[in-house]
């Protein structure tokens, strides 16, 4: 029998701005750009706490118990990425209930927050208004609202 848990997580979803255009004019570099991406992930997720749940082409879902820690954890891998590999990611994030199970994760806030990271602008870090609420006692980290989205699959406007 599968072991399922629910439990309320803050969910990141990360991708490469360009990378398929890349992979289409240079393969290698491409390749290379993801293995250092890779890594920069592992790092920053592991530092905060997180879970590396899994790869999806060039984008990354990870899951974390602290919203504070997937914050603080996008803006340090959005860093390096522009520091090292002169690129960008869009990141996404999100506050919501979800379902573990076989190491992997499910749900709405799943699908929440990949919906969000695919609005992002290149180089931008969004988070829903339920992230924000759970973070907004941390005065170093800086927030914008920008609005409600209609968000594809999600049917409710999300804010962020």
């Amino acid at each position: 029998m599968d072991q399922q848990s629910h439990q309320l997580a803050a969910i990141m979803f990360t991708d490469i701005v360009g990378y398929t255009a890349m992979m289409g004019s240079d393969e290698d570099r491409a390749f290379e750009v993801l293995r250092k991406n890779r890594a920069i992930h592992t790092l920053f997720i592991d530092k905060y706490n997180g879970t590396l749940i899994k790869e999806m082409g060039d984008g990354i879902l990870a899951q974390f118990r602290s919203s504070i820690d997937a914050v603080q954890c996008a803006i340090d891998i959005q860093r390096k990425v522009r520091e090292e590999l002169k690129g960008q990611l869009r990141i996404g994030i999100h506050l919501g209930d979800v379902t573990f199970e076989r190491g992997d994760v499910f749900g709405d806030g799943v699908n929440i927050a990949s919906r969000i990271q695919s609005i992002t602008d290149p180089g931008g870090i969004y988070i829903s208004e339920s992230l924000q609420k759970s973070i907004r006692a941390k005065s170093d980290i800086q927030t914008k609202y920008l609005g409600e989205f209609i968000l594809k699959n999600v049917g409710y406007p999300v804010k962020t």
